[in-house]
């Protein structure tokens, strides 16, 4: 890895993917892996998984090989990310409840699987502790503590503060599970200071209302208004962090798959590729 690339990664971790989970890995892995802030992104088609991908060098890709394609084309797959620049950067793991022993061994032993082979055979509790093994031992995470999410076009978003007789209707920029950016106008200076405790704060979040309190962490002018930066309170529920977390996790996601929107979807024939028989073949013969 470059020297730049290492820095970023330092900084900003590894966006996570996980290529058409199965039920299980859906609800309790990633869950787990959402409360832990860890960045997480679903992807459900093979067809889309490298148009992502190239868009993001350095991730980490857990793929369910016990679906979607044979074992020997899944082989194939992963052996042509060897083939471009950004794909051959992909920290490759391989989620299954089924696969061969002979097939487990020749990708490990013939593929560029880093991540290696998590089993679906056990409980949950210890697969989950396993991944995030993982993913700490492949700084996914970085320096940042928390995920954050752009709302700065999110129309279901806002934010509702009641100030004696007068409600104001405050855009959300971003948020977190610690706290947000919003926009106010210039008129709200006299009023809000640094430190300043807003309560009796209604957060909306597509379809949900919650009450919170915060604090003005910090205030920045722009030219058309200002902009606070707000934290939750330490006594903000786990249910409250609980529902922006989810919302983070939702919105990013969003975001994530627009990319693909409009690009032309997978339509390599791995199954007849001959990465997995030659292999197979020099496996035998040693």
């Amino acid at each position: 890895m470059a020297e730049a690339e290492a820095s970023k990664v330092d900084l900003f971790g590894r966006k996570i993917f996980f290529l058409n989970p199965a039920y299980s890995v859906r609800n309790e892995v990633i869950t787990e892996l959402q409360n832990e802030e860890y960045e997480v992104y679903i992807i459900e088609s093979y067809r889309d998984a490298k148009n992502l991908l190239r868009l993001n060098e350095n991730a980490i890709l857990f793929i369910n090989v016990d679906a979607q394609l044979a074992m020997n084309s899944w082989y194939n797959f992963i052996r042509t990310f060897e083939k471009e620049d950004v794909l051959s950067s992909i920290y490759i793991g391989i989620i299954s409840e089924r696969i061969r022993p002979a097939d487990r061994e020749l990708f490990l032993t013939t593929a560029q699987i880093p991540a290696g082979i998590t089993m679906l055979d056990t409980d949950m509790k210890f697969i989950t502790e396993s991944i995030l093994g993982i993913l700490k031992e492949a700084n996914a995470k970085g320096r940042r503590q928390y995920v954050r999410a752009n709302l700065s076009h999110d129309k279901e978003a806002s934010l509702f503060w009641n100030h004696g007789t007068k409600m104001y209707q405050l855009k959300l920029l971003d948020i977190s599970s610690v706290g947000m950016s919003v926009k106010v106008p210039p008129a709200l200076s006299q009023i809000v200071g640094k430190n300043f405790i807003l309560r009796d704060v209604t957060l909306r979040l597509g379809s949900k209302q919650i009450v919170i309190e915060a604090v003005v962490f910090a205030v920045k002018e722009i030219p058309d208004g200002i902009i606070w930066v707000l934290l939750l309170l330490p006594n903000t529920s786990t249910k409250t962090r609980s529902i922006i977390r989810q919302y983070v996790s939702e919105t990013t996601q969003k975001i994530m798959m627009t990319v693909i929107n409009n690009a032309r979807p997978d339509d390599t024939a791995y199954d007849i590729l001959n990465y997995y028989n030659m292999a197979a073949k020099r496996k035998n013969a040693s």
